[in-house]
């Protein structure tokens, strides 16, 4: 268990980055609130595209096991019994 919640921990800060970069490339790709003027049009899309990937995994991976804590808080699922 307490991997896990060092786990949900990292991965909600990568993802908190991750979805910053991502959206901050992507407003120097359309060109807005001037974002442009910081990174060119080029160098966001290969920042963009670079982190489509990890952007998914981490997502992937802080809901798998935020949504087990979940579970596991509501009595969806139990610990198991060791006989």
């Amino acid at each position: 268990m307490y991997w896990l919640v060092k786990i949900a921990r990292l991965s909600g800060w990568l993802l908190f980055v991750l979805v910053l970069l991502y959206l901050v490339t992507g407003f120097a790709l359309c060109g807005e609130y001037g974002v442009s003027r910081w990174i060119s049009a080029q160098r966001a899309l290969d920042i963009h595209r670079v982190f489509e990937w990890p952007l998914v995994a981490v997502f992937a991976t802080h809901s798998a096991v935020t949504i087990y804590f979940a579970m596991r808080r509501w009595r969806w699922i139990g610990r198991r019994n060791r006989e």
